[in-house]
């Protein structure tokens, strides 16, 4: 039996958390509410103590600080987020800045509450079996479902990745490519806290390969193979501190 999906709900809103509770229990039965949250400071302080797989964040929580300021303080951040709110103007703001893995709006439609849901427990999943497969542990593999097999392919042996619409493609030391059918967003979250990190919307680098970054005219990262890879002015701040500069 496949091990259930631990779930935190933070919602201010008696209505919409019973709400929220109901629909679970109909439609998902892999999910496993763990705890809720009415503010950011219980929400902290849950996601410390119960380290959910899964959170059901609503942005307002009637505070001067939302739930995306609370996101950006946090570090090691690992649970995958579907935002639920009322308010759609944060939607681009969250998909780009917080790997939030969906985006539903309410009132609720069941059909896109099941398949945002679902994909975030696909999601989970796959991270969980990168993470605690013997495999992984010991030769430091990732699995890459593609278009004909499953393979497992050694982490030291990519170099970048590249989004390519709802695909992501491995480009690999040996010069070979891998194509896969899951966006670059779900492999920063099973690649987090590694070697890797995520330059561009398009990219994340192997930072194991990349010989110096060119400050002089933009930023760029340059790789062992000679590529040239462009780094956006917003992850400027954040590369800086993932590299203690």
């Amino acid at each position: 039996m496949d091990e259930t999906i631990k779930t935190l709900i933070v919602e201010d809103d008696a209505i919409n958390r019973k709400l929220l509770e109901l629909l679970l229990e109909k439609y998902c039965p892999e999910i496993e509410v763990i705890g809720v949250a009415t503010t950011s400071l219980d929400f902290i302080d849950l996601q410390f103590k119960k380290n959910p797989d899964l959170l059901l964040l609503d942005i307002h929580l009637g505070e001067n600080k939302n739930t995306l300021d609370v996101l950006s303080e946090i570090k090691d951040f690992t649970s995958e987020i579907i935002i639920i709110s009322s308010d759609e103007s944060y939607a681009v703001k969250a998909i780009n800045q917080y790997r939030v893995a969906g985006y539903i709006t309410k009132p609720i439609e069941v059909l896109d509450f099941k398949r945002i849901i679902n994909n975030a427990i696909e999601a989970v999943r796959l991270k969980k079996t990168n993470k605690n497969s013997a495999l992984g542990l010991s030769e430091n593999l990732i699995a890459l479902s593609t278009s004909k097999n499953i393979e497992f392919i050694r982490v030291k042996d990519i170099l970048y990745l590249e989004a390519d619409g709802k695909y992501t493609v491995f480009h690999l030391t040996d010069g070979k490519d891998k194509v896969v059918s899951k966006n670059l967003g779900e492999y920063e979250k099973i690649l987090s806290g590694q070697i890797f990190f995520r330059i561009h919307h398009k990219y994340i680098v192997n930072l194991q390969k990349v010989v110096n970054i060119n400050r002089a005219d933009g930023s760029y990262c340059h790789l062992t193979n000679g590529k040239s890879l462009s780094i956006a002015k917003r992850r400027h701040e954040s590369l800086r501190k993932f590299l203690h500069l």
